[in-house]
C-alpha cells in the first residue's frame, strides 16, 4: 500500500540453525507487515552473513518490499523497533554437553535438559543475564516494541525480564501444540468415535507451565468430548498406535491430556523417568539428549548455508524458501495484533490470576491474544489436585532460579537445585551440592555472575564427589555414571525396577 508506514522487526539470534529459515519464510508470508525493515543480529558474524545473504536473495526472487540489514551490535538495530524476536543459545552444544553429562555422573539423566532439572537450571542461570541485558537495551531504545522469545527456559527468562522491565511486553512462544492438529491425533479422535470435519468448531482451553501444560477443556460444536477421550486413554497408551504413549498414560491417570512432547513432560515427573529406568526407555521416552547429533546437525546446516551462498539457484530458492504460515507462530501473533483479531496463541506470560492456585510471580503457558495492543488470557481452571501440587513445585522454583541467576550467589543456586524434583529424586543433598560445584566449574566461561565463587580444578579434585576432565572428553566416557543413587530408591521408580 502506497504511503504505508514501514514496520521494523529485529531478529536477535538470527544465525540460529533451527529458527532462522522457517522464521524468514513466515516473514515473507506476513504481508500485513510489508513494507518492512528487517534487522538481523547475531554475535557470530560468519553465520550472520550466511543467513543475511539467503534472506536478501529470498526477498529478491519473491519480490517483497523488505529491506534487510545485519549487525553484531544489537543497539544499532533496536531503535524504534516494533517487534523483537529472540532465539539465543548461550554456549550452544558446548555448554549443553555439561548440562547433560555432569548430572548423569551423579545419577540424574536428562533427555532434554533445557527447562527443569540441573540442565534446565544451568541453562537459565547462564542465559538470564544475557537476556536481561537485551531487555534493558529494548527498554532504552524501543520501549514500545513487543518481544517474542523462543529461548529456553521460557519460564525463568520471561519472569526475570518482567521483573527488570515490567513495562516491556515479553511473551514466550513454544511450538508444542503441533501434535493436537496432527493426523495421528485426528485418527485417535476418530477411534474414540469423534468425527471431525474441516469446518467443525473445535474449542480447546489449556494451561500450565512451559513443557508441562494440559488441556483443561475439549469441546466440539459445544459438546464436551473429554469423556470419550478419557474412556480410550488406557487403550491408546497400551497400543501405542497413536504415538505419545506417556501422554495417554497421564490422561488415564489424571484425567487431562498433556499436549507437550513426552520427553519434556517426563523431566517434570522423575518417578517416571530416572536413573533406574531411563536406559529401558519407559513409554518410549528418549534416553538422553544427543548433544553430538545436535552439533553435527548444526554444522551440516551451516554447510548447506555456505553451499547456498556459493551456488545461487533461483529455482531452488523459490521452491525451498517461500512464503509459509507453518512452523513457529510469532508472525501469526503479530498479524493477529495488527488486524485486531482475537485469535488464541500458545503464550508464556506472567500469571496475573490466570491460574489462581499458582503464584502471581511465575510464568504460565496459556492461550492468549492481543486486545488493544496488550496480551490477555482467560482464567484457567479445572485442574485435579494431583496436578496442582506438581505444577506448584515447578512454578515456585522459577523465582529461585531467577534470584540465583541475577545475584550470582551459589547459596541461592543450591536452593533452586535442592527444590527441583529431578535432584530430589536421588535424596542426597551432599551430592547435589557437589554437582553444583562441578557444573559451575565446567560452565564457568558462561557464568560471569558466579566467577568469584567458582572453584579451581585443584579445589574440585579435593572434593569428595568430583568429575575429572577426562571423564567428560568422549561420548563413551561421558555417559558412564560415577556416583550412583542408592538402590533403595528403586521403589520410587516407574515401573518398579527389580
Amino acid at each position: 500500500m502506497k504511503g504505508k508506514k514501514r514496520s521494523k522487526l529485529v531478529y536477535i539470534g538470527a544465525g540460529s540453525f533451527r529458527f532462522s529459515i522457517p522464521l524468514f519464510m513466515n516473514i515473507l508470508e506476513a504481508e500485513i507487515l510489508h513494507p518492512m525493515e528487517l534487522w538481523l543480529v547475531d554475535i557470530d558474524l560468519q553465520s550472520l552473513k550466511l543467513v543475511s545473504n539467503i534472506f536478501k536473495y529470498g526477498v529478491l526472487i519473491h519480490g517483497k518490499d523488505i529491506r534487510i540489514h545485519h549487525t553484531t551490535n544489537r543497539r544499532k538495530a533496536l531503535p524504534s523497533a516494533d517487534y523483537i524476536i529472540i532465539s539465543i543459545s548461550v554456549g550452544m552444544q558446548e555448554s549443553e554437553w555439561y548440562d547433560i553429562h555432569v548430572p548423569l555422573k551423579f545419577g540424574i539423566p536428562q533427555n532434554t535438559g533445557d527447562t527443569v532439572g540441573p540442565g534446565g537450571i544451568f541453562r537459565g542461570i547462564r542465559t538470564i543475564p544475557i537476556f536481561n541485558d537485551i531487555i534493558k537495551d529494548i527498554k532504552e531504545l524501543c520501549p514500545q516494541g513487543i518481544v517474542f522469545n523462543y529461548t529456553n527456559p521460557q519460564g525463568t527468562i520471561i519472569l526475570s525480564s518482567h521483573q527488570i522491565a515490567p513495562q516491556i511486553q515479553a511473551i514466550g512462544l513454544c511450538h508444542e501444540f503441533f501434535y493436537i492438529g496432527s493426523k495421528e491425533f485426528i485418527r485417535f479422535l476418530t477411534w474414540c468415535g469423534i468425527n471431525i470435519k474441516p469446518k467443525d468448531n473445535i474449542k480447546i482451553i489449556h494451561g500450565g507451565l512451559n513443557h508441562f501444560a494440559w488441556i483443561t477443556e475439549f469441546t466440539l460444536e459445544n459438546e464436551n468430548i473429554y469423556p470419550k477421550i478419557q474412556e480410550k486413554a488406557f487403550e491408546a497408551y497400551r497400543s501405542g498406535k497413536f504415538g505419545r504413549r506417556f501422554n495417554f498414560y497421564l490422561l488415564h491417570q489424571h484425567g487431562l491430556l498433556n499436549y507437550v512432547e513426552d520427553r519434556h513432560v517426563a523431566e517434570f515427573m522423575p518417578h517416571y523417568y530416572n536413573y533406574f529406568n531411563y536406559k529401558q526407555r519407559p513409554f518410549g521416552i528418549t534416553r538422553l539428549r544427543d548433544v553430538q547429533r545436535l552439533n553435527f546437525y548444526r554444522h551440516l546446516v551451516y554447510s548447506i548455508y555456505k553451499m547456498a551462498n556459493r551456488n545461487v539457484n533461483r529455482w531452488l530458492y523459490k521452491f525451498l524458501i517461500r512464503p509459509w504460515t507453518g512452523g513457529e507462530k510469532a508472525l501469526r501473533m503479530i498479524e493477529s495484533k495488527e488486524q485486531n483479531l482475537p485469535r488464541h496463541h500458545v503464550s508464556n506470560i506472567i500469571n496475573k490470576n490466570i491460574i489462581s492456585f499458582l503464584p502471581e510471580n511465575c510464568v504460565v503457558e496459556v492461550p492468549a491474544w492481543f486486545i488493544n495492543n496488550e496480551i490477555r488470557a482467560p482464567k484457567i481452571t479445572s485442574f485435579p489436585n494431583s496436578l496442582k501440587e506438581l505444577l506448584k513445585i515447578h512454578a515456585k522454583n522459577q523465582q529461585l532460579v531467577v534470584d540465583a541467576a541475577r545475584s550470582g550467589n551459589p547459596d541461592l543456586l543450591l536452593k533452586a537445585l535442592l527444590a527441583d524434583p529431578m535432584c530430589q529424586f536421588i535424596e542426597d543433598e551432599d551430592k547435589i551440592e557437589a554437582l553444583m560445584w562441578n557444573m559451575l566449574f565446567y560452565e564457568k566461561k558462561w557464568l560471569n555472575n558466579f566467577s568469584e565463587s567458582i572453584p579451581s580444578y585443584r579445589e574440585l579434585k579435593n572434593m569428595k564427589y568430583h568429575v575429572k576432565r577426562e571423564e567428560l572428553r568422549t561420548h563413551d566416557r561421558a555417559i558412564k555414571e560415577k556416583y550412583k543413587p542408592d538402590g533403595h530408591l528403586k521403589k520410587k521408580s516407574w515401573p518398579h525396577v527389580p
